[in-house]
């Protein structure tokens, strides 16, 4: 991968992890840090304070008395997520196509990253500018993907996310108490569906439906986006029935390739 030096907007501490990263990488040994000093014309003890950095995080791994260090098995958690993620678009794409084709309305793909929604593959419905003003990240209390993800936290997540994140009113219809939240989370959980009833933009509505793994647990959510009044004249039960079946044909589809 290029590395643009010259950019004003590298961080230099960050470069310089992901040289040493990509260093040990390419090789199959443990690395010292003075190997990793002359190869990359860095003083010692900067290399040391990234690597310890790194360790911490899980990013190296070092041999008890010694200071070399390798890749960490982090990365093995990382790359199975990422290979999750472009497994689940590769399977889910045609579904999605079929569904946006048969509906006419924007079908999404979203996973939790961080605490909020990001879409990972759209197909595009009708034109509308409500759906053009729509961001790959979306917050999870007043999105109909998110609230799915919502439906899968534990109590104690529960309550840790509405504390540690800035739950605001996005529209008079935003639900920004717990205790309000926890009430559409039963009905979630039980109906298989989550609604963002122009929650998070005035004018649009989502449906959403999870995709789950052979352990029952939500992988991703399976969303269409549209304004409200076309959604309605086009029947917003059918279209959520359609979207729930297709979510639990990628469900089924993922399971096999899992196994």
């Amino acid at each position: 991968m290029a590395k643009k030096n010259n950019d004003a907007n590298i961080v230099t501490m960050v470069n310089r992890a992901c040289k040493i990263l990509e260093l040990l990488y390419k090789c199959d040994e443990f690395i010292g840090v003075s190997k990793l000093s002359q190869e990359l014309d860095l003083p010692k003890a900067t290399v040391y304070r990234i690597l310890y950095t790194l360790q911490q995080w899980g990013f190296v791994d070092k041999i008890e008395d010694t200071d070399k260090y390798k890749l960490g098995l982090v990365f093995i958690q990382y790359g199975e997520r990422v290979k999750l993620n472009m497994d689940l678009k590769t399977i889910a794409q045609p579904y999605m196509e079929r569904l946006a084709s048969e509906i006419g309305e924007t079908v999404n793909l979203g996973i939790n990253y961080e605490d909020s929604v990001l879409a990972v593959h759209t197909e595009k419905g009708e034109e509308s500018v409500l759906i053009s003003r729509l961001t790959p990240l979306s917050p999870l209390y007043c999105s109909s993907m998110g609230k799915i993800f919502l439906s899968g936290f534990n109590e104690k997540q529960l309550k840790e996310y509405f504390n540690s994140n800035r739950i605001v009113s996005r529209t008079v219809k935003t639900i920004t108490n717990l205790d309000k939240i926890k009430e559409e989370i039963k009905k979630i959980k039980k109906e298989k569906v989550a609604f963002d009833n122009e929650e998070y933009e005035y004018g649009l509505t989502c449906i959403a439906a999870p995709v789950i793994n052979k352990k029952n647990e939500i992988i991703a959510a399976l969303s269409i986006s549209g304004p409200t009044s076309r959604l309605e004249f086009k029947d917003i039960n059918k279209i959520t029935e359609k979207l729930k079946e297709t979510a639990k044909q990628i469900s089924q589809k993922a399971e096999m390739v899992e196994k």
